[in-house]
């Protein structure tokens, strides 16, 4: 993992110490990727960057449940039960794929 992915794990780690929600990470996230618009929808997260948004919910303690979607962005598959599955690492990389868009 590269000194950028140590750095966002060790925030997040943090942030998700401090509050129970996934919002928590709405300050972290928008430190480590500048370019990115981050916002609240509930208790989730919105990541847009150009015309792709990704929904971004906790699961768990490390874990999270992401959507990625074009031109809207909406939390009906996480709400379903669907997305994908991603821990810290897998998270900051969907993340950093998205900011490379």
């Amino acid at each position: 993992m590269s000194a950028d992915g140590k750095a966002f794990k060790a925030e997040v780690s943090a942030c998700l110490r401090k509050d129970a929600g996934v919002v928590a990470l709405l300050d972290c996230i928008a430190g480590h990727f500048p370019d990115l618009e981050v916002f609240r929808e509930n208790d989730d997260l919105v990541v847009k960057h150009g015309g792709r948004f990704l929904i971004v919910r906790r699961d768990g303690p490390d874990h999270f449940r992401t959507a990625d979607y074009v031109e809207a962005p909406t939390t009906n598959k996480i709400d379903a039960g669907g997305g994908v599955a991603r821990d810290v690492d897998g998270l900051f990389d969907e993340i950093t794929a998205l900011a490379g868009d």
